[in-house]
């Protein structure tokens, strides 16, 4: 169809070009673009008209004005969907400093695998429990990602508790007392891995959704559900200490987790790959995550498995 969206990617086979190149070409003016949602894509009629202009392979990658992509100068963008996590945004930020945009969408861990599969983004973010195996991540990727080439990269090992107000006056401290059908919750949405780990306990324990109060309310991030906490309308969220200590909340640590990034293999010698394995390897960078509280950092930046 000569009206058809094309991606990027599908534009670079078509040129035989490097991804990369596309996007210049698209950032100088000389390939017209469109932007939907977060992700470009390319009018087949408007390549057409690109490629009649430009009957030369050489034509197509020649920048018009060489000045304009000095090194120095340069921006990339990484599009990244997955789950919340403070040390993203920390991660967003050191990239900026050496010209990497982090696009991140957080769609929870599962969706983020999901989205990667399908072509959609170029890393995901997960910290999904396999309650067959007792491990984090990999099964998931290996079910999802069998056909493809990707990297595990450990982003940190943290902790998921119990967020509750100041003082914890209804001394909710256990999986005991969480789901004891007698405290209000703020649950997180279907495919975060937090709300995975809530459903395994929730069947490990023989607790079904109609005796737990407020499961039905879903929040997207750790802050929705801790802000729910912090405004009164629930008394006790499963999430992560960096957000509990941000928001002044107390929390009560009850399982130790592996948040990970998954990467295609092939994207992994771009530069704007090697700047984020830069960032996570830099001593500065585990500090900051350190600081946040609740995090592990002796895994970071180390590749975990290489799939398939």
């Amino acid at each position: 169809m000569e009206d058809e969206y094309l991606t990027p990617d599908e534009v670079a086979v078509e040129l035989k070009l490097t991804r990369y190149t596309v996007y210049e070409m698209i950032k100088r003016g000389e390939l017209p673009a469109s932007k939907i949602g977060r992700a470009l894509r390319i009018l087949r009629s408007d390549l057409g008209v690109f490629m009649h202009r430009n009957k030369s392979r050489d034509e197509l990658y020649l920048p018009a004005q060489p000045e304009l992509v000095r090194p120095a100068e340069q921006t990339y963008e990484i599009l990244f969907a997955g789950s919340h996590d403070l040390t993203i945004d920390l991660l967003t930020r050191m990239l900026a400093r050496r010209g990497t945009t982090l696009l991140p969408a957080f769609s929870g861990s599962l969706d983020g695998l999901i989205e990667l599969y399908k072509g959609r983004v170029e890393m995901a973010g997960c910290h999904l429990l396999d309650t067959a195996t007792g491990e984090y991540n990999l099964p998931h990727v290996r079910c999802l990602l069998s056909f493809d080439q990707v990297k595990v990269i450990n982003l940190v090992n943290r902790w998921q508790g119990l967020m509750v107000p100041k003082g914890n006056p209804r001394m909710i401290t256990s999986w005991e007392e969480l789901l004891s059908g007698h405290h209000r919750i703020a649950n997180r949405q279907r495919g975060s891995g937090t709300r995975l780990l809530l459903d395994y306990k929730m069947r490990q324990m023989e607790i079904t959704p109609d005796r737990l109060p407020g499961y039905e309310q879903e929040c997207t991030t750790h802050y929705a559900t801790a802000s729910q906490v912090l405004q009164g309308k629930a008394d006790v969220a499963l999430g992560i200490e960096s957000v509990a200590r941000g928001l002044g909340l107390d929390f009560f640590p009850i399982q130790e987790e592996r948040y990970d990034l998954v990467i295609p293999t092939r994207l992994l010698r771009q530069e704007r790959f090697q700047s984020l394995l830069a960032v996570l390897r830099d001593p500065s960078f585990r500090q900051a995550v350190v600081a946040q509280g609740g995090y592990n950092v002796s895994l970071t930046g180390k590749e975990l498995a290489s799939i398939p």
